[in-house]
């Protein structure tokens, strides 16, 4: 059976704000820690380069019901 993977356009996509707008803290997977890319608030997604839209949601942490701590994967970038 093949892993569901889900890209972060398609996360960001999916996820609504209604009332309270959503911040979103982007990192990426590094080989000792993830670095810290950018710090958005949806929908402002589309400001990210073609790329990053394209790699893989390694991680998703919800902070607080409006923070989420995303991890993509850039290795294949």
């Amino acid at each position: 059976m093949e892993d569901n993977k889900i890209t972060l356009e398609g996360f960001l996509r999916v996820v609504k704000s209604g009332t309270t707008p959503i911040t979103i803290n982007l990192s990426a997977k590094g080989e000792e820690e993830n670095t810290s890319l950018i710090t958005f608030i949806l929908p402002g997604y589309d400001c990210l380069d073609d790329f990053l839209l394209d790699d893989e949601v390694t991680e998703i942490e919800i902070v607080k019901l409006n923070v989420f701590n995303i991890v993509i994967d850039t290795t294949n970038d």
